[in-house]
Order: C-alpha cells, then sequence, then structure tokens
C-alpha cells in the first residue's frame, strides 16, 4: 500500500490541484456522513472487518517481536508480511472465534460511550 507522500509524489501539480478543489468542496459532506455513522450501532459488516484487522495485527505483532516493522525496509516489510499471512492462514480461524466476542463487546461499548448522556456532541 502506498503511503500518502508518495501517492502524491505520483500526482502532478495540476492533478493535486484538482484534488485539493475537489476535497475542499467534499469536505463536510464527508464529515456529516461521518457524523451519521457514528450515530449508527455497529453493523456486522464493520464488526467482521474490525476483528479482521485485528487478527492481522496480532500476526504481525507475533512475526515482529523486535518492532522492525515500523521503520523496516520495503524487502522487510515484505518478508515479515509474508510470514503473517501464514500465521493468519494457520490460526486466523481460531483466533477469530476468540476474538469475535471481544470486539462485539468493544464496539457496543464504545457505541454506547458515543450516545451516553455525557456526550457534549450530542
Amino acid at each position: 500500500m502506498k503511503t500518502y507522500s508518495e501517492f502524491l509524489s505520483e500526482l502532478s501539480i495540476q492533478q493535486r490541484l484538482k484534488r485539493s478543489r475537489t476535497m475542499k468542496v467534499k469536505a463536510k459532506i464527508i464529515a456529516r456522513k461521518r457524523q451519521i455513522a457514528l450515530k449508527k450501532p455497529p453493523s456486522p459488516e464493520r464488526i467482521e472487518k474490525n476483528i479482521k484487522r485485528q487478527v492481522r495485527q496480532k500476526a504481525l505483532a507475533i512475526v515482529d517481536k523486535q518492532g522492525q516493522y515500523a521503520d523496516a525496509s520495503p524487502g522487510l516489510k515484505k518478508q515479515i508480511e509474508i510470514k503473517a499471512d501464514k500465521k493468519v492462514q494457520k490460526m486466523g480461524a481460531k483466533w477469530t472465534k476468540k476474538l469475535r466476542p471481544q470486539v462485539r463487546k468493544q464496539m457496543k461499548a464504545a457505541y454506547k460511550e458515543r450516545m451516553s448522556s455525557s456526550n457534549p456532541e450530542l
């Protein structure tokens, strides 16, 4: 996956200016949609997506015990990701089953916290 700076370096100045104008127009729409989405309870799809993300993070944490991944070279990152993919294939179903209730509970608690009367944004 490309970083934001790599993405911008591939755009010409004209493309960057055009993207800037369109994002300026869409910024309020995006913010409003995000607000609306936060007021909805977590859907099963979002829960599953979050579970997948946490399984991947768990695999990366196990494979990358020394914490090299953050500032590793692309070649080393690729090796770590290959090992993490193997770990996910081997243990993913087990971890998914184990993490599902925890993630669901966390997401529902976060939703209740957002919707509680102590939240000043409501």
